[in-house]
């Protein structure tokens, strides 16, 4: 059975929720095609397919593609097939172009805003609080010390809260789309805090320290019971090796590494990889 249609009305609904959704939109159509050029998908994860067709190979492959739209966070195209099979995208299709049956669909992505989450308000959390939020991320500062979590100390942030670390961390929630950097003050901080994140859906935890400092967590949370596989995923010691030293080199090698998490590069060097064109026109012999 087809579903209701989703409207503009209800695009801004879920807009306004604030939840990931993806947003489909039929702009081409086959002959005999179940849904029309205009139609609207709205997709979460969780939930039905809204503005379903009522044919379940379509419905399908529209919540899959959907998902990996979402994955991708980015705006896409895709051709489904009568039978659901997904079909190589033509540019410029239109409906007397497609395939008998076939839908051509433009998805857009609807995620919140990234957020990080800056355990401990030492001095590396200042100059990562001010380059994260340059770069676009809604930053919470936890502390428990009302001296070092001030709004003066952290005018970039969203929010700078002065409560007991793992009340803070409970009180923000934490979601796919949340980053999490442990530079806390000491040893039983930083083990308690990452017991509590290291089973959550963060997109990234990173925690400060020296090998031996994490070693020592690592093995503690062991001995409590924590998965080693759980603890695979954490990034200690914290961030990418630049080299730097400085309260300020320190934060910008963590954010590289939140950013490289985020968005699946590589890390290597641009002007390491070869281009023989290049190469060759600036008189460099390969």
């Amino acid at each position: 059975m087809t579903g209701p249609l989703v409207t503009l009305r209800r695009v801004v609904e879920l807009l306004e929720a604030g939840g990931p959704f993806v947003q489909g939109t039929v702009v081409a159509a086959g002959v005999g095609a179940v849904a029309s050029a205009g139609h609207r998908f709205a997709w979460r994860d969780g939930h039905d397919l809204e503005g379903a067709t009522g044919d379940e190979a379509i419905d399908l492959a529209v919540a899959r593609l959907a998902g990996a739209a979402l994955v991708n966070e980015a705006p896409s195209e895709s051709c489904i097939a009568s039978d659901g099979a997904r079909l190589a995208l033509r540019r410029r299709l239109r409906d007397h172009d497609a395939a008998p049956g076939s839908l051509e669909v433009a998805w857009l992505p609807h995620v919140p805003q990234e957020r990080l989450a800056i355990v401990g308000a030492g001095h590396v959390a200042v100059p990562l609080c001010a380059l994260a939020a340059t770069v676009g991320y809604a930053v919470t500062v936890i502390d428990d010390r009302e001296r070092f979590a001030t709004a003066a100390r952290f005018p970039g942030a969203h929010e700078v809260l002065v409560r007991d670390f793992g009340m803070a961390i409970d009180a923000i929630g934490i979601t796919p789309w949340t980053s999490v950097v442990l530079v806390t003050r000491g040893h039983e901080h930083d083990e308690r805090c990452l017991a509590q994140v290291v089973s959550s859906t963060a997109r990234y935890v990173g925690m400060i320290g020296s090998r031996r400092r994490v070693k020592v967590v690592y093995g503690r949370l062991c001995d409590a019971g924590v998965p080693a596989g759980a603890l695979e995923r954490i990034h200690a010691p914290i961030g990418l090796d630049l080299g730097g030293r400085s309260p300020e080199e320190i934060a910008l090698a963590i954010l590289a590494e939140i950013v490289l998490a985020r968005r699946g590069g590589t890390g290597e060097r641009l002007s390491g990889r070869r281009n023989p064109g290049i190469r060759r026109s600036a008189g460099v012999r390969d």
